[in-house]
């Protein structure tokens, strides 16, 4: 298999960031948020009886059920397609088995391609996977929310077994050298399974949106992190567009000082002079 060198060209990690998160591993970082957010609605059901009215907002879905019965369109899905994988179903079962996958799979590619790479990987396939099923659900009507954050979890697991087919993991269950390939490829067929065979309760579109994004990744590396790039590149370079005609009059007024002395500045030059001083002090400042 071909080599992907732009999957790893930023493997910094930046001091601070959200909450003093620029040391910590990606893989931490996603384990600490949705962590808190399960926390969360741990609580809100064990002291309330039932979650909170931010969980209910953050669960991606495509239709609405009105207080006639009836079906309204969601228009709060391209936010929920961020915030449903955050989201998780009571209990431990799901979210433990999503983050020991991300521990399974994500420590070492994470380590190949960076930490931001990772995150972009994680958020984006999360997001495709959303999308996804929210298209079926559309079509479909079908107003059942959907959590978890199991379509990134598969972009990380494809990505993956695509840059190594020959590694070999250990599961708790059983505790038995399995091939990552098998076990990835197990689970993708059965979530093609059950999306063609109608099965409910497991949002088995998103899943199969996940393992795309990883394909498509495996297939175009960080395309993502590039049109940041890019984006970054063409703003520097109007900046500097804007910035040139004050470059050359600066110049040029430095120039008439040198050979012919301060003095020989009309009353315009000394303005001008006067006003990018102050700029300059204010950009010190900031």
């Amino acid at each position: 298999m071909s080599f992907r060198p732009e999957w790893y060209q930023d493997r910094s990690s930046r001091p601070g960031g959200l909450w003093g998160m620029g040391d910590w591993s990606g893989f931490r970082v996603i384990l600490t948020i949705t962590g808190a957010f399960w926390a969360i609605e741990f609580l809100a059901g064990t002291l309330f009886g039932g979650s909170t009215p931010l969980a209910s907002l953050m669960a991606l879905r495509a239709w609405n059920i009105t207080d006639a019965n009836e079906l309204s369109f969601n228009l709060l899905f391209p936010l929920q397609c961020f915030t449903y994988m955050l989201q998780h179903a009571p209990g431990l079962s799901h979210i433990g088995w999503n983050m020991f996958f991300l521990y399974l799979f994500g420590r070492e590619l994470e380590a190949f391609m960076g930490k931001d790479a990772f995150l972009r990987l994680y958020v984006v396939g999360g997001f495709v996977g959303g999308l996804v099923q929210w298209a079926v659900a559309v079509v479909t009507h079908d107003p059942t929310p959907v959590v978890g954050a199991s379509a990134a979890v598969y972009s990380v697991m494809v990505l993956y077994v695509l840059r190594w087919p020959r590694r070999t993991i250990f599961l708790l269950f059983p505790p038995i050298p399995l091939p990552a390939a098998l076990l990835v490829g197990i689970k993708v067929l059965g979530d093609i399974g059950g999306a063609f065979a109608g099965a409910t309760g497991t949002a088995h579109f998103a899943h199969l949106g996940g393992a795309l994004m990883g394909l498509v990744w495996w297939k175009s590396g960080d395309f993502v992190g590039r049109f940041s790039m890019r984006r970054k590149r063409t703003k520097a370079e109007k900046q500097s567009q804007k910035h040139e005609p004050d470059r050359r009059e600066m110049d040029r007024i430095l120039a008439k000082i040198q050979a012919q002395g301060l003095g020989s500045l009309t009353s315009k030059e000394r303005a001008y002079l006067d006003r990018r001083s102050r700029e300059l002090r204010e950009q010190q400042k900031r």
